[in-house]
């Protein structure tokens, strides 16, 4: 979660720079873009993660523990 933090700031802080300095805004916003794409794709690889189906290896511990909620 800190990258994607970090990411968005470096983005909007190109952004801002751009703004502020019309004469490299072009290279400030080509920053700002590759700033972008790697936010989504810290989004799309923690969805991805999320969204993981578990592994044979993982379903019984998976199993006790909603087990043990049910016991309560």
């Amino acid at each position: 979660m800190n990258n994607l933090v970090r990411y968005r700031a470096m983005e909007s802080l190109c952004r801002q720079n751009a703004v502020f300095h019309p004469l490299d805004s072009w290279r400030l916003l080509a920053e700002a873009e590759m700033w972008h794409h790697k936010a989504q794709q810290e989004i799309a690889s923690r969805f991805d993660e999320c969204n993981r189906i578990p592994s044979a290896a993982t379903l019984p511990a998976a199993a006790s523990r909603s087990e043990a909620r049910a016991a309560r």
